[in-house]
């Protein structure tokens, strides 16, 4: 039997007055979430484009089904460093526009902040509130040393510029990025991707993987 995959919060560092709700006790991929829905986990949408039915169809068809769900991860259309800069500040527009959407249907939600070098940091920033509650992406962004490099930098500007209270992180998190957290007292907290969960192979019944968050 096909069984659910979620992501479970798996706190690094607690800074100081950490509450355990305020952060996703799960996390469920937007995809995995039309076929074997979690509805207590939070949906997020850290995945190819060309994969992701809301980036392929867009997202007002899927509003009543985010609804069922505990909240939302905004939008993670890609900001590359290697793209233009118009077509970064495109995507930019499109993942902001989800934190409208869901504010504007009642879905809570929490900021996905994007970046790509440091050509972006003029705008990727924009209207996301200081002291809150924040994730990054970091799937795909450890595979390459200047990868790895873009990315430790945008993390030190969002930690500059927002003074995050949480950062929550999807995917690996770098030893540096644990440092900077605890120098700046910031609770963290990660969250494995979809494909971690199946290297680990955390629970395997047959050819199906089982994760669950207790």
């Amino acid at each position: 039997m096909r069984h659910p995959i979620v992501s479970c919060a798996q706190i690094l560092y607690k800074g100081h007055g950490f509450n355990n709700d305020d952060i996703p006790e799960k996390l469920q991929s937007f995809s995995e979430s039309l076929h074997y829905p979690v509805h207590d986990a939070w949906v997020h949408f850290y995945e190819e484009d060309e994969h992701c039915k809301i980036y392929t169809e867009g997202l007002a068809l899927y509003l009543e089904h985010i609804k069922k769900f505990a909240g939302a991860i905004s939008l993670d259309r890609s900001v590359g460093w290697s793209d233009n800069i118009e077509d970064q500040k495109n995507m930019n527009r499109v993942n902001k526009h989800s934190r409208k959407v869901f504010a504007e249907n009642g879905i809570p939600y929490i900021t996905n902040v994007r970046f790509g070098d440091k050509k972006s940091y003029s705008f990727c920033f924009e209207d996301i509130p200081q002291n809150s509650v924040l994730f990054v992406g970091a799937h795909g962004t450890q595979n390459r040393a200047d990868y790895k490099t873009v990315f430790f930098a945008g993390i030190c500007a969002t930690v500059e510029r927002l003074h995050p209270k949480i950062l929550l992180i999807y995917g690996s998190v770098d030893k540096r990025i644990l440092s900077l957290c605890i120098k700046n007292d910031i609770t963290l907290v990660q969250y494995l991707s979809q494909c971690s969960l199946a290297h680990k192979s955390y629970i395997k019944s047959g050819n199906s993987l089982i994760s669950s968050c207790s």
